[in-house]
């Protein structure tokens, strides 16, 4: 059974909001509406296994991390102040100011962190607790809501609980993941969209079987989620799909492209263009894989790019920045590239050994 259809939980919509708040009477939501911002329009961050980086005109901005092997985009806070990302290993939270290059970390126990409002970050804390820190201050992270998740309305397919994390956010919504898992090489998620008034048991998405990621979508309800639908434990076919939370509607795009595939590093941009990196590779002993970024189309996804690229920002018809893809790799290796900014027909490589690419909302 899939994700629960509208009707399954708007009718148990009022039972879930006294669930959810049993026992912490008063406890305030998470308010995730950010003030006016400032305008930060020419910066950018970037990320290899080893460092952090905000570039500011002319000027670079650097934090060390243990990155590893994490395909994942950087995020800023929502006020644009500052670059984030987690480290793999030591589930770590390292920040990165835009105004003077300081640098935070903070001990999470996190994989994921996510931009609630302002300079404040929040992640997943077990066993059902968000925690968020202003990254602006000098207070510790502290709890921001208290958390009880009511049961998902998508049944155990033979696993168990196997913890959870927060993998988007906007003004209206917290979208977190639960995993279930069999200790094995897939795991499904069962997808949650925590609001002000009530906590919204979406249930699972058919066709994610494994290494979900998310982004918001413009209109703050709807997000795109990106995975793989298994096959074995050596090839699987990259899913991308759409959800509003509100109504619970699921609307798969069309498939990806090669034979094995997966896909990450999901962004739906202001334009309402989805765009997503795409990893593929045949299903045989030792075989590479490539790495280009698809952007929906009409007749299903085109590149966003001439070459293959990792990541890319368009951030106007002048300037475009882009992590260029090098040679075919192995199969779970971390992609690559080579940064370059293209600027009024000028071309410059900035960086080497580049993965992923961020920059204020």
């Amino acid at each position: 059974m899939g994700v629960a259809r509208a009707g399954a939980w708007i009718a148990a919509l009022g039972a879930v909001g006294l669930v959810a708040g049993c026992g912490v009477e008063g406890t305030p939501a998470p308010v995730i509406t950010p003030n006016q911002q400032p305008d930060r329009s020419g910066v950018f961050a970037y990320r290899t296994e080893g460092e952090l980086v905000v570039v500011r005109g002319a000027e670079t901005l650097r934090a060390s991390g243990n990155f590893g092997y994490s395909a994942a985009p950087v995020n800023f806070t929502r006020d644009g102040a500052f670059a984030f990302a987690v480290e793999t290993a030591s589930k770590t939270l390292v920040a990165l100011s835009v105004d003077n290059g300081s640098v935070t970390r903070t001990e999470c126990d996190c994989t994921d962190a996510v931009a609630l409002r302002d300079a404040v970050v929040g992640w997943w804390r077990e066993p059902g607790q968000i925690m968020s820190q202003d990254l602006a201050g000098t207070t510790p992270a502290e709890p921001e809501r208290d958390i009880v998740l009511p049961d998902s309305p998508s049944p155990l397919s033979g696993g168990n609980w196997d913890g959870a994390r927060l993998v988007a956010a906007t003004d209206e919504y917290v979208l977190l993941a639960r995993s279930e898992s069999r200790g094995l090489w897939w795991e499904k998620n069962h997808l949650y969209a925590i609001g002000s008034d009530a906590i919204l048991p979406l249930g699972r998405v058919p066709g994610i079987d494994s290494e979900l990621s998310a982004a918001a979508g413009p209109d703050g309800h709807t997000f795109v989620l990106a995975g793989t639908t298994a096959r074995s434990s050596s090839c699987g076919i990259g899913f991308v799909a759409t959800i509003d939370v509100r109504s619970n509607a699921v609307s798969d795009l069309p498939s990806v492209p090669g034979e094995c595939s997966t896909v990450y590093n999901p962004r739906w941009s202001g334009d309402n263009v989805i765009s997503v990196a795409v990893r593929k590779w045949a299903d045989v002993a030792g075989a590479t894989s490539t790495v280009d970024r698809l952007r929906s189309a009409a007749q299903g996804w085109a590149p966003v790019a001439e070459q293959p690229v990792i990541d890319m920002l368009a951030r106007s018809e002048q300037t475009v920045i882009q992590v260029v893809g090098g040679e075919p790799l192995a199969a779970r290796d971390t992609p690559q590239g080579v940064l370059v900014v293209e600027k009024g027909g000028a071309r410059s490589e900035l960086a080497t050994d580049v993965v992923s690419l961020g920059s204020p909302i």
